[in-house]
């Protein structure tokens, strides 16, 4: 399943809201850290709070920054997947 056309504000908002990662400061664009624990599992570009539609290919490498398959990445963004579904799954693919 290919990913759906999202705003660039809608993956901002739910990046920041669900994931809460821990925003780097000192460049152009943000960026977020994404722990496990003590460990860094995760390095996510965040979009800016433009309306218009990212391009796939550009949603595409944030899902797999955040190691998400194209599905998940779609729960994500739509809210079936909460931020601690997000980092249960994300420690099952670590362990």
């Amino acid at each position: 399943m290919a990913i759906s056309d999202f705003t660039e504000k809608q993956i901002r908002e739910k990046l920041l809201s669900k994931i809460k990662p821990t925003i780097l400061r000192g460049s152009k664009h943000q960026k977020g850290i994404i722990y496990l624990g003590d460990l860094v599992v995760a390095r996510v570009k965040i979009p800016n709070s433009h309306n218009r539609i990212m391009k796939r290919n550009k949603s595409q490498y944030i899902a797999t920054s955040l190691r998400l398959q194209d599905d998940e990445f779609n729960d994500l963004i739509e809210c079936p997947l909460t931020g601690p579904h997000y980092y249960k799954k994300l420690k099952d693919r670590v362990d």
